[in-house]
């Protein structure tokens, strides 16, 4: 009897600790990308991301400069249910980058069952650009993008500053409950659903329109 209740305490600790474990990473997980978003609504970016790089420095897993440009890299994993085998390993790998002391680029790279072949990984990117008069620095732009295409596994999201607020949240809503699912997450659609959807076997269809599926009808209107 005494054994029956230390086993059942151990079992009743066991998940405890698991479902500690999922909930403290799915936390971690969004606290880090929320702050990362909101690099861009303060009215000076390079000094927000100064604070924010204080706010994550227990995560902060490389640093590196060169010249006038350094790249830093900030990493939450899932690695209290990996190593329990109780989910793939599972990141969230966030990049910022400073040119000239002035913010650049601000991206995560979400990869899920990361020691599997194709590894389903989705690269989302802003680019502070909004201060440059070359460029509109509204640039949406997805890869793949368009209807029944691929690689359902490899997925990029890059746009600009003065992206629309519509653009810009379908590309930060990424599923965080990939970082404590069963199985995983096993293509694009499902660690970035706001963007993609599944149609078939390795292939998936683009919720949101791209700047290219933009300049395409333009060039088609005007060669009409």
């Amino acid at each position: 009897m005494r054994l029956f209740g230390l086993v059942s305490l151990g079992l009743v600790l066991a998940c405890a600790a698991m479902a500690g474990g999922a909930i403290h990473t799915h936390r971690q997980a969004r606290i880090l990308l929320e702050n990362l978003k909101r690099l861009d609504t303060n009215s000076d970016p390079s000094s927000s991301f100064n604070t924010f790089r204080e706010k994550h420095r227990h995560q902060l897993a490389n640093q590196e400069c060169r010249d006038d440009f350094c790249q830093y890299e900030f990493v939450v994993k899932n690695w209290v249910l990996s190593t329990l085998r109780l989910a793939p390993p599972t990141e969230l790998r966030a990049r910022v980058t400073v040119f000239h002391r002035r913010l650049d680029a601000a991206g995560v790279d979400y990869t899920s069952a990361i020691f599997k072949e194709n590894s389903p990984v989705v690269h989302v990117q802003e680019d502070f650009c909004a201060d440059r008069t070359d460029i509109r620095c509204d640039h949406f732009a997805l890869n793949p993008h368009g209807r029944n295409v691929g690689p359902a596994w490899n997925g990029n999201i890059e746009f600009g500053q003065l992206a629309t607020d519509g653009q810009k949240q379908a590309a930060w809503a990424l599923n965080l409950d990939c970082l404590a699912s069963r199985h995983g997450c096993t293509d694009i659609s499902q660690l970035t659903p706001k963007v993609w959807k599944a149609t078939g076997p390795g292939t998936v269809s683009s919720r949101m329109r791209s700047t290219a599926d933009s300049n395409a009808e333009a060039s088609q209107l005007l060669s009409e």
